[in-house]
């Protein structure tokens, strides 16, 4: 048994350190594209799909979102595509009974039975959080209970196993060709879990059924609390849901017994990024937690209901029994459910967003200096939300520069626009609202509303204009100039206590990417 773990953590880091030597900049690239949460979903199940490893994907998101570069929105997306890519590893287990015509059929009514799950949680919670922001409020509302606004920060390299580093570092020196060392590791992957499944079965039962139906699957909530706690210390629902294959191959246990074991595995295998987040940040905690509610409120909507447990159960049966008449079907389904659907959607996800680069003046009376700032706008209709690339510090307005000085959100809903952490109220004029940043408290008033905004070839309709107020006089206070349709500032003036002008920054290009 420990042989086998060994080869299992040994074949997971030789997979994780080959794919960030093969697409190191790749990944880094693609995580840029997350303010697109459906590009995000497919990218978390893509990268868990080749790196075998939820954990590995998951560390790596949290690592991301720690250090800033994407908001919490964005890579709730990818834990949830990683809870289905991960799901790849006891489909590929059951295509081992190939040979073997009725055992090929209920092992891989066992394998997809953890992916259909997984899809249709997904299915329920993506738009729930696309729209609304489900799992998006609650980890922050609890994350903020257990450590309030205490940002850390993690670092962002991948993890490894403590005994298993050496020999990662050896063979990496022996072959240096990312696609071998691939290759290598999915053949010790395929060795281990054949190792352990065969193992772990003769350890717990000896062979016996009974034993296995009595203490183990003895009933529905024992049986998910019995995936939970193994789950939990494995530390692998890779392992303990691939584990269960040959048992419902073999007969020795029912694909319904077999369900509710694998929803505890979902549970089981969280414990371990919430005890690491705990001590990190908010931002860390918050993904811990994201990872999981998505599993306890897939837990909560199949396991007290036996009617909605069936779905899963069913549609995984008439799967096999499909797949057992044409086997190449097995096949089939994993290539374009793993990877090539996630790659066609990812690229035509990308190719539909609508980009938008403002280019903006910025004058300081102080000393005269004029220099420009460039916002690429991404837009997404949908859920009303849009991602600012902002890149400040441009000595000409056709400058350019690829790395942006910061990333932030514009919400808009019926009359309310939201940017990062700054509220505009589209109601009556003279309404007045408070609020605070990095400069202290404030109150913000609607003023003004102007039909048509003009600067030279650029017109805008029904912009309207905000006075922003410090508590403290020596603040000064702000104009700002918003148009809640595209949904972005046209123009900020700032203002001294004694009412003089002291810096603007104005719109003055707009156009389509």
């Amino acid at each position: 048994m420990l042989i086998g773990l060994f080869l299992f953590l040994l074949a997971i880091d030789l997979i994780g350190n080959s794919f960030k030597l093969l697409n190191k900049e790749v990944v880094e690239s693609i995580l840029q594209l997350t303010s697109n949460p459906f590009i995000g979903l497919f990218i978390g199940l893509l990268i868990t799909a080749l790196i075998q490893s939820s954990s590995t994907s998951t560390s790596m998101v949290v690592a991301i979102v720690a250090s800033g570069s994407i908001g919490l929105s964005e890579a709730i997306p990818m834990i949830m595509g990683a809870n289905v890519g991960t799901t790849l590893t006891s489909t590929l287990v059951s295509l081992s009974f190939i040979t073997k015509k009725e055992e090929f059929r209920k092992a891989l009514s066992a394998g997809v039975v953890h992916d259909f799950f997984n899809i249709l949680v997904v299915a329920i919670l993506f738009p729930l959080e696309y729209y609304y922001g489900l799992l998006t409020n609650l980890s922050s509302s609890i994350s903020t209970l257990i450590v309030g606004n205490n940002y850390g920060s993690i670092q962002s390299e991948y993890g490894y196993s403590v005994f298993t580093r050496p020999i990662i570092d050896w063979i990496t020196g022996l072959f240096p060709f990312p696609i071998i060392l691939s290759i290598l590791a999915f053949a010790i992957l395929a060795l281990s879990i054949k190792v352990i499944s065969k193992i772990l079965y003769k350890t717990i039962t000896g062979g016996s059924k009974e034993v296995l139906q009595r203490y183990f699957f003895g009933g529905p909530y024992r049986s998910f609390l019995w995936g939970a706690a193994i789950t939990a210390g494995i530390q692998s629902s890779s392992v303990t849901t691939s584990v269960i294959v040959p048992f419902v191959a073999t007969r020795k246990i029912k694909l319904k017994q077999a369900f509710t074991f694998i929803m505890g595995a979902n549970v089981g295998t969280t414990l371990t990024a919430l005890i690491a987040a705990t001590f990190k940040s908010e931002a860390a905690i918050s993904i811990a937690l994201v990872h999981l509610l998505f599993n306890l409120f897939g837990v909560l909507i199949f396991l007290p209901f036996p009617f909605i447990r069936k779905i899963p159960v069913n549609l995984a049966r008439n799967f096999g029994r499909r797949a057992n008449d044409a086997r190449i079907l097995g096949f089939v389904y994993i290539i374009f459910t793993f990877f090539v659907i996630p790659f066609i959607l990812i690229s035509y996800t990308n190719a539909r967003q609508d980009r938008v680069e403002l280019t903006y003046e910025i004058n300081k009376k102080s000393n005269g200096e004029t220099n420009f700032k460039k916002i690429v706008v991404k837009e997404f209709d949908a859920n009303h939300l849009n991602h600012w690339f902002v890149y400040e510090g441009l000595k000409t307005k056709e400058e350019a520069t690829d790395v942006p000085t910061e990333i932030l959100e514009a919400y808009y809903k019926k009359n309310l626009m939201i940017l990062d952490n700054m509220v505009f109220k589209l109601g009556s004029i003279n309404e007045c609202w408070s609020g605070s940043d990095e400069l202290g408290n404030y109150n913000i008033c609607l003023k003004d509303m102007e039909v048509v905004y003009k600067r030279g070839s650029l017109t805008l309709d029904s912009v309207y204009a905000f006075e922003k107020r410090y508590s403290v006089d020596s603040l000064g206070w702000e104009k700002i100039y918003v148009d809640p349709v595209r949904q972005i500032i046209v123009k900020s003036l700032l203002y001294d206590d004694a009412g003089d002008l002291t810096s603007s920054e104005v719109l003055v290009e707009l156009s389509k990417l």
